[in-house]
């Protein structure tokens, strides 16, 4: 949906940094120029490098030219290389490195090879990476994918998010996260057989409040709903401890995003798992290439700011393209139709209007619309990713019946 159906805070944005522990300052702006291509093998090259030198390394490394003749700059394949180590929790030093990284660029009849030799005082190892010629990945149309939303819940309260979760082959706990309330449900064999409630004291209230549930496993569950984090354990009874969320920080996946108190959006700093940083526009919703897809991982992210921009990131704290038409709401998922990074994105109505979500395939810079866009019966609410990554979970809210539905929203590849 929308982010101008979200309250806006009147304070203009300013300029932003992109930054990553203390290698690169904050202020750096250094763009990456390198093409997909180039920056798909850098990638994988700082991934077996990264796999042969073992955690927490310090690293020296150069960049050399064998080939004479690569249409790329030295300088973009070191920062890229440089960036994606770091990423993965290894250290760019001058002196006293653990191990030098000598990058050479090579050619074959095949095109483009990255070669890096790895030097250890006890070891000497090689990871090479073929660089895939930009005429020889073009999109190859498969399956189309087509969205399906199968409805789960309804109610007249406000809801927040939900999840479901199995204990066992029988017995599923439902929670249902509401603006002043988490409520929990238990079904063994179909049949409610339980409910539980426990209210939610936040200190900032909003008119537009987000929330949202990590599930550890089915008696363990996480509720960040605006500033405060409430940790919920069912066993046998619902048991909450609800405090203000320290760092205000929101795990997702491989990261976390950073939420702004009294606001109902995050402040653009996304942290690795190493503890390093990264820095975006204050964002409503981002998204990045799951495990498994053509994508890069976290070095690749798009952010919805709360200007109502879609901006395209790649490595650097510049972004390399806007995409127009989306909403405030994004989500990657695995569809199962190809390895593309897929996302699927809201609409750009307002609160009382119908909505869309549509699948997109994100290729180098371009976001392409990929088959027929789901209608909703009224506004989206919440879209986060489900914990399979193959579907998502939706709130919306029906205009004509008034409800709040929870709803998971999933593909079908068709021939």
């Amino acid at each position: 949906m929308s982010p101008f159906r979200r309250i806006v805070s009147s304070i203009l944005l300013g300029a932003f940094a992109f930054f990553l522990g203390g290698f690169e300052p904050a202020g750096a702006q250094t763009p990456n120029a390198l093409p997909h291509a180039w920056s798909e093998a850098v990638y994988a090259l700082a991934q077996k490098t990264a796999g042969m030198l073992g955690p927490g390394r310090a690293f020296s490394g150069e960049v050399n030219d064998m080939s004479t003749g690569a249409p790329v700059e030295l300088a973009d394949v070191r920062h890229a290389f440089e960036q994606d180590m770091l990423l993965r929790g290894m250290r760019p030093v001058a002196a006293s490195a653990d191990a030098q990284v000598q990058i050479s660029i090579s050619r074959s009849l095949a095109g483009f090879t990255l070669i890096a030799e790895i030097d250890r005082a006890d070891s000497q190892q090689v990871a090479i990476v073929p660089v895939a010629a930009e005429d020889s990945v073009p999109h190859q149309p498969g399956p189309e994918p087509g969205l399906q939303r199968k409805v789960v819940w309804q109610q007249a309260v406000p809801l927040l998010d939900f999840d479901q979760v199995s204990a066992d082959s029988t017995r599923v706990f439902w929670y249902l996260l509401e603006p002043d309330h988490l409520l929990v449900y238990e079904f063994d064999g179909g049949q409610q057989v339980l409910q539980d409630a426990r209210p939610i004291a936040i200190r900032y209230a909003t008119r537009d409040l987000r929330g949202w549930i990590q599930a550890v496993d089915a008696t363990h569950v996480s509720a960040f709903v605006g500033d405060t984090r409430c940790d919920v354990t069912w066993n046998p009874a619902l048991a909450t401890e609800c405090r203000e969320n320290t760092g205000q920080q929101w795990p997702m996946g491989p990261v976390s995003w950073t939420f702004t108190p009294g606001r109902n959006h995050f402040s653009g700093t996304v942290t690795f798992a190493n503890n390093l940083q990264a820095k975006f526009p204050s964002f409503y919703s981002s998204a990045s290439p799951l495990p498994g897809t053509s994508g890069q991982g976290p070095s690749l992210r798009v952010v919805v700011g709360v200007d109502g921009q879609a901006q395209f990131f790649q490595s650097g704290p510049d972004p390399v393209a806007t995409f127009d038409g989306w909403g405030s709401e994004i989500v990657s998922i695995a569809s199962g139709c190809g390895n593309a990074w897929q996302v699927l994105v809201t609409g750009t109505g307002d609160w009382t209007q119908k909505d869309q979500i549509q699948l997109y395939e994100i290729h180098e810079t371009k976001a392409i619309a990929i088959g027929q866009p789901l209608d909703l019966p009224g506004p989206t609410l919440a879209l986060w990713p489900a914990d399979d990554g193959k579907s998502a979970r939706v709130i919306s809210r029906n205009i004509e019946s008034g409800l709040y539905e929870a709803s998971i929203v999933s593909i079908s590849c068709v021939n």
